[in-house]
């Protein structure tokens, strides 16, 4: 009788153990899975955009972007935009691989208009995966300062400068000449590469001069690029070093 007993005992610790088995392996699922919501289902991703809130006109920054997606890696696909009309330069478009690991840093992020800005950033194929930073751009406090010229002669009447974002093309800032109609100072403006250039109004018929761009340019496709500093004043020079211009001879318009 004592055998058939020890066979029922070895049969009822197996079937505890493979019961305790069972119960890890559950619980093991159970911790992978994702945590559902109330109605059962996986919280929906999230995504975030960290800027920093003081930037200044023309100076490149950096942003990061962390998107976190329950159960895998987030592996979409983001896009930048700003409310910023003089932007100079955002992100390209931008597809998450596995090695981001859902995060993401972004460089040369270049704001131009002084104030406050919205930068924003989102998925290409969710809308409502997105989010914005408030962005407080300075200003520079860069300034452009020369004459202009017909043949190293005065021009006749007063002539209004433009200085333009090299990268964009955008018109920066206009100045209009002293009362002698030859010397010029454009302050407020933002670091970075500039092109500039004038044309001449407001003069009699006998006097007219073709628009043109610093150094003897004739376009603004060809105009030459100056650099503006932080709280600089860029300075028409006639020597070689560190830079020739920008300055601006007009060619006259002959009857």
């Amino acid at each position: 009788m004592s055998a058939p007993r020890r066979g029922r005992t070895r049969a009822r610790r197996t079937a505890g153990w493979w019961s305790v088995a069972v119960l890890v392996l559950v619980g093991l699922v159970l911790g992978a899975a994702p945590p559902a919501t109330a109605g059962g289902r996986a919280p929906a991703p999230t995504l975030r955009l960290s800027a920093p809130a003081h930037v200044v006109a023309g100076v490149p920054f950096d942003v990061t972007v962390t998107v976190r997606q329950a159960g895998r890696p987030y592996v979409g696909t983001v896009r930048f935009a700003t409310d910023d009309a003089l932007v100079r330069s955002l992100p390209a478009d931008y597809t998450f691989t596995r090695a981001d690991r859902g995060t993401h840093r972004f460089e040369g992020v270049t704001l131009v208009g002084t104030g406050r800005h919205r930068l924003t950033v989102r998925d290409t194929r969710h809308r409502g995966l997105q989010d914005t930073d408030p962005v407080r751009v300075a200003n520079a406090r860069a300034a452009v300062r020369g004459t202009v010229l017909s043949t190293m002669d005065p021009i006749y009447g007063p002539s209004t400068v433009t200085v333009y974002d090299a990268v964009t093309g955008k018109a920066l800032r206009s100045g209009r000449t002293d009362d002698q109609g030859d010397e010029y100072l454009i302050t407020g403006l933002p670091a970075g590469d500039v092109k500039v250039g004038a044309v001449c109004d407001g003069i009699p018929p006998e006097y007219l001069y073709e628009p043109g761009f610093a150094n003897n340019q004739d376009t603004l496709a060809e105009a030459d690029v100056f650099h503006l500093r932080p709280g600089r004043t860029l300075e028409q020079s006639w020597g070689l070093e560190p830079y020739f211009g920008p300055y601006l001879d007009l060619d006259r318009i002959w009857p």
